[in-house]
């Protein structure tokens, strides 16, 4: 036990009193908070909005695009959705009633299942916009054909959708 003690000595002594010691441990030290400062950044989080928002409304886009412009008349669409916010979880809670001296206390948690929170659904983001530019919007036939397929396909407001004519 003492001899322990004397090694554990031995080698504090040594890496105080030798600076090239000193300076490797600190470059050392440097480059682990370096690659953990790093992989933060290069790491996205899942809960980052912004992909399953983009993604979500990029995806949505694609496929209007493709159908609208099958849309007799309708010929070139593009088509941009915009989304009130990201994906909402519904998680499953467990609703505990206790009485208190004060009165009535209600507390919720979310139920875990084998170490994970038990989801009962996923609600994609509110379209809050929709405009489409189709090179014959510029007839009033294809026009209202476009604007009711794209409300029935999204279930958006007819306020809620603007198309032009492309140029």
């Amino acid at each position: 036990m003492e001899n322990e003690h004397k090694e554990k000595q031995t080698i504090l002594n040594r890496i105080k009193n030798d600076k090239k010691i000193q300076y490797i441990i600190v470059g050392i030290l440097a480059i682990i908070a370096i690659i953990i400062v790093a992989s933060s950044y290069l790491i996205k989080p899942a809960s980052a909005d912004y992909s399953y928002q983009d993604d979500y409304a990029s995806i949505l886009e694609s496929k209007l695009s493709k159908v609208l412009s099958e849309v007799d008349g309708a010929g070139k669409v593009s088509v941009i959705i915009t989304v009130e916010s990201g994906m909402e979880t519904v998680l499953a809670m467990e609703t505990v009633t206790t009485e208190t001296a004060n009165g009535t206390e209600i507390v919720e948690t979310p139920i875990v299942v084998n170490g994970k929170t038990v989801v009962l659904k996923e609600l994609f983001p509110k379209i809050t916009g929709v405009l489409i530019v189709a090179e014959g919007a510029s007839s009033i036939s294809v026009l209202n054909k476009i604007q009711q397929a794209t409300m029935s396909l999204l279930d958006v407001d007819i306020n809620n959708i603007e198309i032009l004519t492309m140029k």
